[in-house]
């Protein structure tokens, strides 16, 4: 039998972060290209969540237009996935954009494209966005 640690958000703490090199090593283990981790980490908003000084999970971010904001993504260190952590830092996310006057966010990358989907993102033409405010 697997034993499942619940994830306690309150111990969590986001952060900009002030050293790339974990986050380029957890972006690189995950497989992204050279181009796209330096698409991430270059971003105006990238956001880490951490527990205890640990690299947990990150988003990136750019305005975009202002307001149609680009999430360049979310990822979740493999051994925190499972637990929520990834929608609860996707709200974060969401809530950063919709308070600098976004309307909408741009789905910029092609991973995990069934978990931005189940957390309200739609196939738009041949864009996937999430409403803040629907029109």
């Amino acid at each position: 039998m697997i034993k499942i640690q619940l994830m306690n958000f309150r111990e969590i703490e986001i952060f900009r972060p002030y050293d790339h090199g974990a986050l380029e090593e957890a972006l690189c283990h995950e497989g992204f290209p050279e181009w796209q981790v330096h698409e991430w980490l270059a971003a105006e908003m990238v956001r880490v969540a951490k527990r205890h000084e640990e690299v947990l999970a990150l988003y990136s971010m750019d305005p975009g237009d202002g307001i149609c904001y680009l999430l360049h993504g979310v990822l979740v260190v493999p051994k925190c996935r499972q637990q929520g952590l990834g929608r609860w830092l996707m709200g974060h996310a969401i809530g950063v954009a919709e308070s600098k006057g976004a309307r909408r966010l741009r789905l910029t990358t092609t991973k995990n494209k069934g978990f931005f989907f189940a957390s309200g993102f739609a196939q738009k033409g041949n864009e996937a966005l999430f409403e803040l405010i629907p029109e």
